[in-house]
């Protein structure tokens, strides 16, 4: 299971799982008017502000004994040796130098020790976080990415604070398939000159990249391209070594040839780094060391002091304001922490022990991550899925792991920098290209182009995945959600309204009903209108009953068109129009009055002629 499949969750969970977020966000669905009294919304308000609720770790660390450290240590030790050589790759993805990722790692590991709920998240950089920084962030100094990244933490701690942790729904299962899969073949491209050793071009997009790397074929270098071929088919070996002794056979070997196969990355990029540095100690021309291959360069060590992000910058000579920053990040603000909120609340969903995840409080260890970690140079983070695995199956117990990955990580910044120079930039473009290889999922067009998937299923998925090649994937992502939203908003906006026959309580006569479906609002008025003046019209003897059983939503056009249409039956001799099954408040707001046979609405008074 490789990095790349932290959204495939989305299309792969049990729906039988779902969300509670929190008892303050649980609907209160006894009263029809949802009336809150003062003393309830100030004990919410308590209970959100609980230690206990917004930390934790003072929960279970009173439980934590010599056995949940073992573990812990184990599994965390084991998570930094994957994190480590993909923070590594990721941060070159973002168009940033290596240490970035690494501060984003340790950052990530270490805040959702103290506010993480489910124990097998990682939060750290990602391939999704890295590309959609690199669209909003490309040509720009360093500082857009950390402000980049303190805005996202905000808008996901507003995103928890108003528990709006919902608007990932409008994210549909087809959308999520091409925007991974899109992501996927942009990566994979804007990688291939990095393993071919070519000079890096200007980006203008998935075609324009891949057609500058055919035009510059030519101009390959032999070592990037040998060593970047040699390090994907190791890659690929390693991860398929645990099938050579099954656990039936040997269960102490396949335990050993497992935990080979999980640091594969980390095996790859040591053994690419001590290949580089013997072969530039060894070789020398006029004096000056020099490599057959394209490296790393130097990575500054350590982390850095605690900056507060929102300053100016100077670009070009000239002075660029914070809120001048946000303005040119633009829809980044927005679509970045959407996308980071979807893979972190699915990636809890499918390692929470019992399948429930208290999701704001995700929200609220998700934004405080990138706005802790934007204080010390970090890039934007969310939960991955394979570091997320690798915890589970290592056998973590409490979020505590995350601390040992972090010291890793730290060690890895104040002591091995020095040797990431040597590491070869096709080595990490092989890291990258097997790590999202997995998230090509083209296999779904053949299943949505059959039932039970709709007709726009296929449609949105074939806007995203063409405009994220062309346009962009925040551009892609916003054009599917679009598209997916057609089908609901048909039948929300427009309406449906079935007829059938009935007999009230207390009534021998046989009435013609007609059912609203789901919500009626202005725009479903009109389809209401015919089909009830169509039955008067056909039956003007049988009397009508709206039955409001299965309406959900009234606006006021809808309901000013109630009245009329009314007027217009009662015109037709049909007699009064018979509401049934209606709301209590939609009885004060409409103005209806009850009959034994259901609600009409209230006629005014004759005018005495006295």
């Amino acid at each position: 299971m490789e990095e790349a499949e932290e959204l495939r969750a989305l299309r792969q969970e049990p729906s039988g799982r779902r969300i509670t977020i929190g008892r303050e966000d649980l609907d209160d669905r006894k009263d029809d008017s949802h009336t809150t009294t003062t003393s309830t919304r100030w004990r919410t308000l308590l209970e959100g502000l609980d230690p206990k609720r917004r930390l934790p770790i003072l929960t279970w660390i009173r439980k934590y004994d010599g056995a949940d450290a073992l573990s812990d240590l184990i599994a965390g030790v084991t998570l930094g040796l994957t994190m480590i050589p993909q923070s590594i790759a990721y941060a070159t993805i973002a168009g940033l130098p290596s240490q970035y990722g690494l501060y984003a790692a340790f950052m990530g590991s270490l805040v959702y020790v103290f506010c993480g709920t489910v124990r097998e998240v990682s939060i750290g950089p990602t391939s999704l976080m890295s590309l959609l920084t690199l669209e909003y962030t490309a040509g720009r100094p360093v500082q857009y990415v950390i402000v980049l990244a303190f805005a996202a933490g905000l808008v996901e701690l507003a995103m928890g604070a108003f528990r709006l942790g919902f608007l990932v729904c409008f994210i549909s299962a087809p959308v999520t398939s091409a925007f991974t899969s899109a992501t996927a073949l942009i990566i994979i491209g804007a990688q291939l000159g990095n393993l071919l050793g070519l000079p890096r071009t200007v980006d203008g997009g998935f075609f324009a990249t891949v057609w500058s790397v055919l035009s510059r074929l030519a101009d390959s270098a032999t070592g990037d391209t040998l060593l970047g071929i040699g390090c994907i088919v190791l890659l690929l070996a390693l991860q398929y070594l645990p099938r050579l002794v099954p656990a039936t056979r040997s269960r102490p070997v396949h335990r050993a040839l497992w935990y080979v196969s999980l640091s594969r990355n980390a095996l790859v990029v040591l053994l690419s780094a001590l290949l580089a540095h013997h072969l530039v100690t060894s070789n020398t021309d006029g004096g000056k060391a020099t490599a057959p291959f394209r490296l790393s360069g130097r990575i500054e060590p350590g982390i850095p002091a605690f900056e507060w992000p929102v300053r100016d910058v100077i670009v070009n000579g000239t002075t660029v304001t914070f809120p001048q920053m946000l303005v040119e990040l633009g829809s980044g603000l927005v679509l970045v922490p959407l996308v980071a909120v979807l893979a972190n609340v699915a990636i809890a969903k499918a390692f929470a022990s019992d399948g429930v995840v208290d999701a704001t409080q995700e929200l609220f260890a998700l934004g405080l991550c990138n706005v802790i970690g934007s204080c010390f140079r970090a890039m934007p983070t969310t939960g991955a899925f394979t570091r997320s695995a690798v915890s589970h199956a290592s056998g973590v117990r409490t979020p505590l792991a995350g601390l040992y990955s972090a010291l890793l990580t730290l060690l890895a910044l104040g002591v091995l920098t020095p040797y990431f120079y040597y590491i070869p930039r096709t080595t990490l473009a092989a890291v990258l290209i097997t790590a999202v290889a997995s998230m090509l999922d083209l296999g779904i067009v053949r299943r949505l182009a059959r039932p039970p998937a709709l007709r726009t299923d296929l449609l949105a998925w074939t806007v995203c995945f063409a405009v994220c090649l062309v346009q962009g994937v925040e551009v892609g992502l916003l054009c599917g959600m679009a598209v997916s939203l057609l089908e609901p908003l048909r039948h929300w906006v427009g309406g449906s309204v079935s007829t059938s026959g009935m007999t009230l309580a207390d009534s021998a006569t046989v009435h013609r009903c007609i059912r609203p479906e789901v919500g009626l609002l202005y725009t479903g008025v009109d389809r209401l209108r015919t089909a009830v003046l169509a039955e008067a019209r056909r039956q003007p003897a049988l009397p009508l009953v709206l039955d409001c059983e299965r309406l959900v939503v009234l606006d006021y056009s809808a309901a000013r068109v109630l009245r009329e249409l009314a007027d217009e039956v009662a015109r037709y001799g049909a007699g009064p129009l018979v509401l049934v099954n209606v709301r209590s408040g939609w009885c004060r707001a409409l103005e209806l009055h009850q009959t034994d046979e259901g609600y009409v609405f209230k006629r005014p008074e004759p005018a005495s002629n006295g």
